[in-house]
């Protein structure tokens, strides 16, 4: 037996349970933010909570765990806490998340409550579990000119039609989960579940970009 010399891994899933050390309290702080409606267009069901909140030294503490320097973007949801209910509007299902490298959620239902998790896709038509990273990987793979226009279609026009999927992976949900994954990973957040905020999908949301260079 041997192993491939030189050989690049891509590291594209990290699962860290136990991940609060007080997780009771950050549920409870996570349940007294404010959930306003949404405005203007989402692609999420639920929602978001308009306060953030996040540990101490997060940007480094992220990096030494995903061994790559990473700060939060501020610019999307990062930190801020999302509840889903049952029969809450689902925009879209198969997804991916723009604009960062590494995206991520603590899972903060309690145990009783807990379904479902994380689903990963791999699309039946091109035989890819993520979209392309270049315009050169667009064009040979998908025989389209951009990433972009090929993120684009692929997601309009076979986002919400599951037949077009296979699901390779399911990250399950369980109280004061982290779970970590590439953000160019086809993948939908799962069932929506409970009636109150108490008993719902309560996660909060992690999103990384690449450091600046000093």
């Amino acid at each position: 037996m041997g192993f491939l010399a030189g050989a690049t891994v891509l590291l594209n899933t990290i699962i860290i349970d136990d991940f609060y050390t007080n997780a009771l309290e950050v549920r409870a702080q996570a349940l007294s933010m404010t959930y306003p409606k949404p405005e203007g267009t989402v692609f999420y069901p639920g929602k978001n909570s308009r306060e953030s909140m996040l540990p101490p030294e997060t940007d480094r503490m992220f990096s030494q765990i995903l061994h790559e320097p990473v700060v939060g973007n501020r610019r999307m949801a990062h930190g801020r806490c999302r509840i889903a209910l049952a029969g809450d509007p689902r925009p879209a299902e198969i997804h991916v998340d723009p604009n960062c490298v590494w995206a991520g959620i603590v899972y903060l239902t309690l145990p009783e409550h807990c379904q479902g998790g994380t689903e990963f896709y791999r699309h039946r038509e091109y035989g890819t579990e993520r979209a392309p990273v270049s315009d050169e990987e667009a064009q040979r793979i998908y025989g389209m000119p951009t990433r972009q226009t090929a993120v684009d279609t692929i997601i309009g026009r076979d986002g919400n039609d599951l037949s077009k999927w296979e699901k390779i992976l399911t990250l399950p949900m369980r109280f004061n989960r982290c779970v970590l994954f590439r953000p160019f990973l086809w993948h939908t957040s799962g069932i929506e579940f409970g009636t109150t905020p108490e008993n719902g999908r309560l996660i909060q949301l992690l999103f990384f970009q690449p450091a600046p260079k000093k």
